[in-house]
């Protein structure tokens, strides 16, 4: 049965080869798809100790040697942390330092780690601080022209960012298309280029305000980006070594109906807005080191949150839930990172192993 199903997406593929458009159908390979998928805690990081406190974990990585690093959302008064904890939970050290000298920080949000280096970008001052995993500074550099917004993460000798380019004359209140560039600089910074870029949409006010509209998701993984940027279903795939979209995916999916906010029926009454009547199918992407893990729209009391998994070739291997109290941050081969809080409502880092 196994053999003739590969068969079939073989030559489903084959048949579509001049658009690549995989289409996977409603169910994966896995005939026990829709389980609950079975957890055991394996490490919890307190967001308060004696040198430390964290606000909720924005974004995390973990180093080589299984060193785990924080990035949390801040305050109005402080612009958050970059903290490093032993693969045990011990607190190390914060990386971060306030201000606006050499390697000094004013509003930094996102991280990545390559060769044993931490790269920070400041998107208020368009600078790369680059350090060694223990924060001693190393250089910093500028990003002298088009800005750039989001630090995506690292491929090979490059850093990849995104920049998402509006329009500048904005006659009339309506969805406009908009330009998500995906820009490499090089890991010295003597080097910048436009790579590729994803269109969608997004309505702009004339005059200013904006309303969200099409996401943008994406991740590396296997010297792919794995990218969603629709509001539907659908993974486009950017070989990062060629510039090449080499595929996109998607399967069949039973969309859950979006619920609007007081707030957002007065901005679509007053700037004659389009009404959304999906959620957007894709809420993030994740890659494990082997696998995409996809975190769907879906979620169901007591099981949790619907997550679909696929291999690098766009195929729909598994589908289950995952039920944890908070937001999922980071999958790395068999543990997920959830960033939780308790009954005081005080955040805590929650690490899961995964039961096979």
């Amino acid at each position: 049965m196994k053999r003739a199903v590969s068969l079939l997406f073989f030559f489903a593929v084959l048949s579509l080869s001049a658009q690549q458009i995989i289409d996977n159908g409603k169910m994966p390979q896995n005939k026990n798809a829709g389980r609950v998928l079975n957890l055991n805690e394996a490490l919890r990081v307190a967001g308060e100790g004696d040198h430390y406190y964290y606000n909720g974990v924005i974004n995390l990585q973990i180093d080589t040697s299984g060193n785990i690093y924080i990035n949390d959302a801040g305050s109005s008064n402080d612009i958050g942390h970059l903290l490093k904890f032993s693969p045990e939970g011990k607190f190390l050290k914060d990386l971060y330092r306030q201000g606006e000298g050499p390697g000094e920080i004013v509003s930094a949000y996102v991280f990545a780690l390559s060769d044993k280096k931490v790269y920070a970008f400041d998107y208020m001052k368009r600078k790369v601080i680059v350090m060694e995993e223990d924060g001693t500074f190393i250089k910093e550099f500028k990003i002298e022209s088009d800005r750039v917004d989001d630090l995506i993460g690292i491929f090979g000798d490059w850093l990849v960012f995104l920049r998402r380019d509006t329009p500048y004359e904005r006659k009339t209140s309506r969805l406009y298309d908009i330009n998500n560039v995906i820009v490499f600089v090089s890991k010295d910074g003597q080097t910048k280029k436009d790579f590729y870029t994803f269109t969608n949409k997004l309505f702009l006010v004339s005059g200013g305000r904006m309303m969200s509209w099409d996401p943008f998701k994406a991740k590396i993984g296997n010297g792919k980006l794995y990218v969603c940027s629709s509001q539907e279903y659908l993974i486009e795939v950017l070989d990062l070594k060629t510039g090449q979209l080499t595929s996109r995916f998607k399967r069949t999916y039973s969309r859950k109906k979006h619920e609007m906010r007081d707030s957002l029926k007065k901005f679509i009454s007053k700037y004659s807005a389009p009404k959304r009547r999906f959620d957007n199918d894709i809420k993030e992407l994740f890659y494990d080191g082997t696998f995409l893990w996809i975190q769907t729209s879906t979620e169901i009391e007591d099981k949790g949150q619907m997550f679909d998994v696929y291999d690098t070739n766009g195929r729909f291997l598994d589908s289950f839930f995952v039920n944890t109290t908070g937001r999922i941050v980071k999958i790395e081969g068999d543990y997920i990172y959830s960033s939780e809080t308790d009954e005081e409502e005080l955040p805590f880092l929650m690490k899961y192993k995964i039961i096979r």
